[in-house]
């Protein structure tokens, strides 16, 4: 009897947290549908000056990148009940990339910022290559 509680429980949380991630990707979508919106609206805010348009689009164009990467993780996880190494570093090397292409274009970033976040960018793409090499799923096929 206490085997059978034990299951009912866990299946009710993986239920539940598939409920939760299920709805949270939902607002998720909707913020990059909303993001979307707003990189028109930005640029006819600034029609006027290319400088600014310009820098709005790159500014929300890589965040919308960001969003729809944090949206196929929760798919995966979702499909597989996992979170995959590689989604988790996609995410982190479009953040940091996002973060350096602004910095740069804003010029407000030093030069030993901007190498600093070059060598861990260098580092997660290597790091993504290994988990492409020596992914899980390579394993199953091959067995």
């Amino acid at each position: 009897m206490v085997i059978v509680e034990r299951l009912l429980k866990f299946k009710v949380l993986d239920n539940a947290i598939l409920v939760s991630l299920f709805f949270l990707e939902i607002i998720i979508s909707i913020g990059l549908v909303i993001s979307i919106a707003n990189v028109f609206f930005e640029m006819y805010k600034t029609y006027p000056n290319p400088k600014l348009m310009v820098e709005s689009l790159v500014n929300n164009s890589l965040s919308i990148f960001i969003l729809i990467e944090i949206i196929k993780s929760i798919n995966d996880y979702i499909a597989l009940k996992r979170v995959r190494i590689s989604v988790v570093l996609d995410i982190s090397i479009i953040i940091l990339l996002r973060e350096l292409v602004i910095g740069l274009y804003q010029h407000q970033i030093s030069i030993e910022f901007a190498m600093l976040l070059t060598g861990i960018i260098l580092i997660l793409v290597i790091t993504r290559t290994i988990t492409l090499k020596f992914s899980p799923n390579k394993y199953k096929m091959e067995a």
